[in-house]
């Protein structure tokens, strides 16, 4: 659950809502494939950490927030490349793995793991062909000793971020127009049409390759610059962040990163207090089928 997520949340329109049962569902079939995951981590000694709202149930409710429909993850690049490659060869009959090197990704940089012949179509992913029950994974990312260089990568991860958001709304100008015409909004659309001289897979791939240009893997620093703060906001020491705690999630012992309370707080405030009932919202989606992996309810 990110704070971003505008699929979150009643419609005004008639786009429905998920239903107890459905969101039960999800949660069960997202434990499996988290299973799945971290057993393919524990094999080649891959780390794994629970993050975002996965990490606020999992300390406020040993679980699932009970309105929370799905789960994210973060793990340096360096594994999740091993990850990535393993899914594929040896779980491919279940899982696909998507991230920013994938041309039928439309341009999205968190890379997904989805269940094969399952439908969960959210109102963020209406021109995805692979619309699968999804785990979100967040990559950390190295950066430089140097302040100079760090200052000069996290000044380009922001640029090319910002530019392929900006990419994004003007494919999608029609669709994002009707919910928002300020100025803001207007600079991005104008700024998006300049960057249209390059598809948005390519500004996708320009922008994973500046988040991935720094190869020191025993760098002072870190960052998610794909997470809600982006890069500068996001940038905590290696040894803080990576050194992890594991905590209970619905029965299972998983990592948290070692800075678990500073980096919820920065994200969430007051991640332990339970928000009021209007608050508690629950997903939209498009299209919903679990296949076999449903309840039938």
């Amino acid at each position: 659950m990110r704070l971003h997520d505008v699929s979150k949340g009643a419609s005004s329109d008639d786009t429905p809502v998920l239903t107890e049962q459905q969101l039960r569902d999800i949660q069960r079939v997202s434990l499996m494939m988290l299973d799945d995951i971290n057993e393919i981590c524990q094999k080649y000694g891959l780390r794994l950490y629970i993050i975002g709202g996965t990490a606020i149930g999992a300390l406020r409710h040993k679980g699932f927030i009970p309105w929370d429909d799905d789960i994210d993850i973060a793990m340096t690049r360096k594994d999740y490349l091993k990850l990535a490659d393993a899914m594929r060869a040896e779980r491919s009959d279940k899982y696909t793995v998507s991230d920013a090197r994938d041309k039928e990704n439309y341009g999205r940089l968190i890379p997904k793991v989805r269940l094969k012949n399952t439908t969960y179509r959210t109102v963020l992913e209406k021109d995805l062909d692979d619309c699968g029950v999804r785990i979100d994974i967040f990559l950390i990312e190295n950066t430089y000793d140097s302040k100079l260089l760090r200052t000069l990568h996290g000044g380009m991860c922001m640029f090319f971020g910002f530019a392929l958001s900006c990419r994004r709304l003007w494919m999608h100008y029609d669709e994002f127009s009707k919910l928002s015409g300020g100025l803001s909004f207007k600079v991005k659309s104008a700024f998006g049409m300049l960057c249209s001289f390059a598809s948005i897979e390519r500004w996708a791939k320009w922008t994973d390759w500046w988040y991935s240009c720094c190869k020191k893997e025993d760098s002072v620093y870190v960052t998610l610059p794909s997470d809600g703060k982006h890069f500068f906001g996001e940038l905590e020491k290696r040894k803080k962040l990576l050194k992890g705690g594991k905590v209970d999630y619905e029965g299972r012992e998983l990592l948290v990163p070692g800075n678990t309370d500073h980096y919820l707080r920065k994200h969430y405030g007051d991640y332990m207090k339970i928000p009021p009932k209007d608050k508690q919202l629950r997903s939209k989606y498009l299209e919903f089928d679990l296949g076999a992996y449903g309840t039938g309810e």
